[in-house]
């Protein structure tokens, strides 16, 4: 069996970074930050939908998301991810029932190497890759993934991932720990959601 997963909100945790760089953002276009609970609470349940600059014009918004999307793929950004303590003994308990791929929709695949490298988890993942970031190509891209297995799991902590695997016809388990509630997750496709990667292992190893 294949298990391709997520780096981002399944592997490593974003939380942390992601208001990190919030905050730096805000900073840089003049608006005042939200606190933690606040930001991380409108990203998972909204996504970019959400009202992380009250009563700002589109254009200050557009130049916040810019900011933000170059802080969170910069190499210092991506060395800001957690990891679960118990990460390595999750994956290795997955090694158990197929072989583990990684994939992202980051555009810092080099940083991510490194990160997986620092926390020694390289290990376990057959290969690692960035995924398109047309989300028209993707679908082909996780079929040849999933092509030395008939039976293959995506998970994914992210509603785009989500549809992109549904698209390749994969089964979709979603993680609602990153940046996606559960029923993002549900109305993207995910058959089931678990709340962090573990559950998957333990229901795995339940049969």
């Amino acid at each position: 069996m294949n298990i391709i997963l997520e780096f981002d909100g399944v592997t490593a945790d974003q939380q942390e970074a992601w208001y990190a760089a919030h905050s730096a953002a805000t900073q840089a276009v003049g608006w005042s930050k939200l606190d933690s609970a606040t930001f991380w609470r409108l990203m998972r349940t909204k996504g970019r939908q959400a009202d992380l600059l009250p009563a700002a014009r589109p254009v200050k918004l557009a130049e916040y998301w810019t900011k933000f999307d170059q802080l969170v793929e910069s190499d210092e950004w991506v060395g800001k991810l957690t990891v679960d303590e118990d990460c390595s003994a999750t994956l290795m308990a997955l090694t158990r029932h197929g072989e583990l791929r990684l994939v992202t929709l980051g555009s810092n695949l080099e940083a991510r190497q490194k990160f997986l490298a620092k926390h020694g988890l390289t290990r376990f993942f057959k290969q690692f890759e960035r995924l398109d970031a047309d989300p028209r190509r993707r679908p082909a891209e996780l079929k040849l993934l999933a092509k030395s297995s008939p039976r293959t799991i995506m998970v994914s902590a992210s509603d785009a991932l989500v549809r992109s695997a549904g698209s390749a016809e994969l089964v979709t388990v979603g993680i609602s720990t990153g940046s996606c509630t559960g029923p993002r997750l549900h109305q993207a496709g995910a058959g089931v959601v678990y709340r962090e990667l573990a559950e998957l292992a333990q229901s795995l190893q339940n049969g």
